[in-house]
């Protein structure tokens, strides 16, 4: 049991946990205080107000890997950086789990291939989470990668343009807020589970038509369409394609079509 306790405690300290006192002004600042109340008791007398303890937070190295706020060095006070949102992740997690321990159905293997392939993309779209960024600078949106070289580790060090290019266009991941035709959250800003904005900057002879559900999501022949999973704070999304003034036509689900 003591064992148990002394590796609990281990993995819930932070490094200053072992700085020597003399290494630490904030670790000395302490013991002196401590120091004097001892005194102060010894001597019958009631501790002052100035001897009073603080308490000194000490948290794991691997807080940042699900800490949601996001304190990346930025390039330039121009820029945001939106917080990232483990929540797709999670939620996909739990349900693979799910499916592979209880096994809801008649057929166990369909159960736990289910389950696996949810838990692996859960773990996908987690590690997505934490190395990719949504920025909005003066002019444009873009997609950064994180430059920490283990992520989740630390807080976030810098952010540079992502290596690969846009998966399916070949393009850079960055969007001039003018060329915005439309933007919106599916299936809503309150539950976000896609992100998904459409724009002219892709060259006509470059942009690829798709859909999506029934009677196809925007058939509107006006721009190239993008989606990628909410692995940002929406609400902060929405608040900087507004506060840019990207455009938003709507509605998304195609129900202009609905009355053909």
């Amino acid at each position: 049991m003591k064992l148990l306790s002394l590796i609990f405690a281990l993995a819930g300290s932070g490094a200053a946990a072992f700085l020597q006192p003399n290494q630490s002004p904030q670790l000395q600042h302490n013991l002196k205080h401590e120091k004097q109340i001892n005194i102060d008791f010894v001597n019958g007398e009631e501790p002052s107000k100035s001897s009073s303890l603080q308490m000194v937070a000490i948290r794991s190295p691997f807080w940042h890997a699900f800490d949601s706020k996001n304190q990346a060095v930025s390039s330039g006070s121009d820029e945001f950086v939106v917080d990232r949102d483990f929540s797709v992740a999670t939620i996909l997690m739990v349900v693979g789990i799910w499916l592979t321990c209880f096994g809801p159905s008649n057929y166990p293997e369909v159960d736990m291939i289910g389950g696996i392939f949810h838990i692996w993309f859960g773990a996908f779209i987690g590690k997505q989470t934490m190395k990719t960024r949504a920025v909005f600078t003066k002019d444009s949106f873009e997609l950064r990668t994180v430059t920490n070289k283990h992520l989740g580790l630390q807080a976030d060090k810098g952010l540079a343009p992502k290596e690969r290019k846009n998966y399916v266009l070949g393009t850079d991941n960055k969007w001039k807020y003018s060329s915005f035709v439309n933007w919106d959250f599916f299936p809503s800003v309150d539950l976000p589970i896609l992100v998904y904005f459409k724009e002219t900057q892709t060259p006509k002879e470059m942009q690829i038509k798709g859909s999506l559900g029934a009677r196809q999501m925007d058939r509107r022949d006006n721009g190239q369409m993008h989606f990628f999973p909410a692995y940002a704070n929406a609400k902060q999304l929405r608040e900087q394609f507004e506060s840019h003034r990207c455009q938003k036509i709507g509605p998304v689900h195609g129900e202009e079509f609905k009355k053909k």
